[in-house]
C-alpha cells in the first residue's frame, strides 16, 4: 500500500512538472508570435495619380527630345545646360539611388517639390522616413516601360540578395533586397517590412501586367 501511494505521488509530481513546462512553452510562444506580428506589419501607402503641371518650363523637362537642328540650332549655353542629364537645370536633388546591376543611378527630390512626380523623376512617396532617422523606410516609386522617365523599367531583373545604394546627406547607405512581392494596382500598396531595421522600398508597375504593382523591400546592411 505504501509503495502504491508513493507511485501515485510521483505521478502527480510528474504531471505537475509537465503542466508547468507546458504553460511556460505556450507563454513564450504567444510572446514571440505577438512580437513578430508587431515587427512585421503592413503599412498602406497611398499612391496618387500623377498629374502634369499646368505650366512646364523647357529647362525642367527630364530628358527632353532634342529639337531638329534645321529648326533650332542649340547655343553653347544650352549645350552646357543639357550636358548632364542626371541633374537637369532647375532640379535640386536631395539624394541619389544607385543600383549597379541594372545600371541605374538617378537623383530624387524633396517630398514637397513640384517635380517630385513620377512623370518627371523617381518619386518620394508620402509616409517615407529618411536614412538619417531610426528604423526608417524611404519609399520610392517610378514608372516602368519604355518612356524616357521610366526609371524603374529594369527592376524586374532584380532578385533577392541584390544590392542598392543610397546617397543621402553625403553618406552612402548600402541595402540588400530581402523580399519581392506583387500587389493589386488599386491606389494603395501594403508594405510589409521589419520595423526594427532601416529599409528602402521600391514600387513600380509589374512587367507585362496592367493590374499589378511590384514591391521591392530592401534592408540596410
Amino acid at each position: 500500500m505504501l509503495k502504491k501511494i508513493k507511485l501515485q505521488n510521483s505521478t502527480l509530481i510528474l504531471l505537475g512538472i509537465l503542466l508547468i513546462l507546458s504553460g511556460i512553452f505556450f507563454g513564450m510562444y504567444d510572446y514571440f508570435v505577438t512580437k513578430k506580428d508587431r515587427t512585421f506589419t503592413e503599412m498602406n501607402v497611398l499612391l496618387y495619380e500623377s498629374e502634369m503641371p499646368e505650366e512646364i518650363e523647357e529647362e525642367d523637362i527630364v530628358n527632353p527630345q532634342p529639337e531638329s537642328p534645321e529648326n533650332n540650332e542649340p547655343s553653347e549655353e544650352q549645350n552646357e545646360q543639357t550636358s548632364n542629364v542626371q541633374k537637369p537645370v532647375g532640379y535640386n536633388y536631395i539624394g541619389i539611388l544607385e543600383i549597379p546591376k541594372i545600371n541605374l543611378k538617378r537623383g530624387f527630390l524633396d517630398l514637397n517639390s513640384r517635380y517630385n512626380n513620377v512623370d518627371y523623376n523617381i518619386t518620394v512617396i508620402n509616409g517615407s522616413t529618411f536614412p538619417d532617422t531610426t528604423n526608417n523606410n524611404l519609399i520610392l516609386a517610378a514608372h516602368s516601360g519604355n518612356c524616357n522617365y521610366c526609371f524603374f523599367d529594369k527592376l524586374y531583373k532584380l532578385s533577392k540578395g541584390d544590392n542598392a545604394y543610397l546617397y543621402y546627406k553625403n553618406i552612402k547607405h548600402t541595402y540588400k533586397i530581402v523580399n519581392i512581392y506583387e500587389v493589386e494596382k488599386d491606389g494603395t500598396v501594403a508594405i510589409s517590412r521589419d520595423h526594427t531595421k532601416n529599409c528602402l522600398t521600391l514600387i513600380t508597375c509589374t512587367r507585362n501586367s496592367n493590374t499589378k504593382q511590384t514591391v521591392y523591400i530592401l534592408e540596410e546592411i
